[in-house]
């Protein structure tokens, strides 16, 4: 993180506003994000290049900026234009979001904390695609978990890419397409990739590069790790592209949750919740499941009989 001693100006110039800029908070392929002063309060401030960029991003802040699926969000403050000698660059303010970084809450406060977050970030993004948006650069960087009790905030919408589009934005441990598991097709399932290995990392402490053969390094890495029941399907299945909808992970997770609380799995259990842990069944319950399964199959058989003749 820059520090400047000596703070420079940046002044708008369509509405005049003079920020004194104290040091840069993070820089992406779209623009610098800094620690900016007006009327001795804080605020972020980010400079770009590509004024239609920016402007797509005031407008995705502009929407979603306030509280959204149980996730707070950035507000705008200002929007206007730094000319630098001959050249205009496009800005906008925002409020500064406090709140700890995600893996400094999680390793203070304990991984169960993990669930809980992930499901506010599943909210989130549930409204996000609905309105046709993909976050694309969803990463532990670009969240903190701020208040009383506890709420996962954002920030940074620079990957934010419409629905069908390329990802314009990324990093590569949370992208898809640099596991080689799939495209970087602005979708649904894009943004789940990156939840399932933001609660990966968070969970594990930290992500593993690349092998030759992803998918089984990946599959390995989940189900043999007995602290990740029973969300091991869950992850899995984020990972491999089959949830359609963030609200889709979202039940499922909601009921990994539960089950991990005290709850009783049902039948619509996510498959592969029982590869690291069974509970052992008395010889009584294993006889009466054996004979019940034996008539229901009994029965069954006989109906075909009877279709058929």
């Amino acid at each position: 993180m820059t520090m400047y001693s000596n703070p420079m100006l940046i002044k708008g110039k369509w509405n005049g506003r003079s920020y004194e800029i104290q040091k840069e908070l993070g820089r992406g392929a779209n623009g610098i994000v800094y620690l900016a002063v007006y009327q001795n309060q804080a605020y972020a401030l980010k400079v770009g290049q590509d004024t239609f960029s920016m402007t797509s991003e005031v407008n995705v802040l502009k929407q979603f900026g306030q509280a959204q699926g149980g996730i707070l969000g950035p507000s705008i403050y200002d929007v206007d234009d730094w000319e630098v000698g001959s050249e205009s660059r496009p800005f906008y303010v925002m409020n500064v979001i406090e709140g700890n970084a995600i893996p400094q809450f999680i390793q203070s406060r304990g991984r169960e904390w993990v669930p809980v977050l992930i499901l506010q970030l599943l909210g989130f993004l549930q409204e996000l695609h609905k309105a046709g948006w993909i976050f694309g650069d969803l990463k532990p960087d670009n969240l903190k978990v701020s208040g009383t009790p506890p709420k996962l905030a954002w920030f940074d919408a620079g990957g934010m890419t419409k629905t069908g589009r390329s990802i314009k934005e990324y990093t590569e441990l949370f992208d898809r397409g640099y596991w080689g598991l799939g495209n970087r097709k602005a979708e649904p399932s894009y943004d789940l990739f990156s939840v399932a290995m933001i609660f990966l990392h968070l969970h594990l402490g930290k992500l593993p590069q690349p092998a030759q053969d992803t998918r089984q390094q990946l599959q390995q890495l989940i189900f043999t790790d007995s602290s990740l029941f029973p969300y091991q399907s869950v992850i899995w299945k984020a990972i491999d592209g089959k949830y359609r909808t963030a609200r889709e992970m979202k039940e499922e997770l909601v009921h990994a949750w539960h089950y991990q609380k005290g709850g009783k799995l049902t039948q619509s259990e996510p498959s592969g919740y029982r590869r690291t842990k069974k509970k052992k069944r008395s010889f009584v319950g294993t006889a009466v499941s054996l004979f019940f399964f034996s008539s229901l199959t009994f029965f069954l058989f006989t109906l075909y009989l009877i279709a058929q003749g």
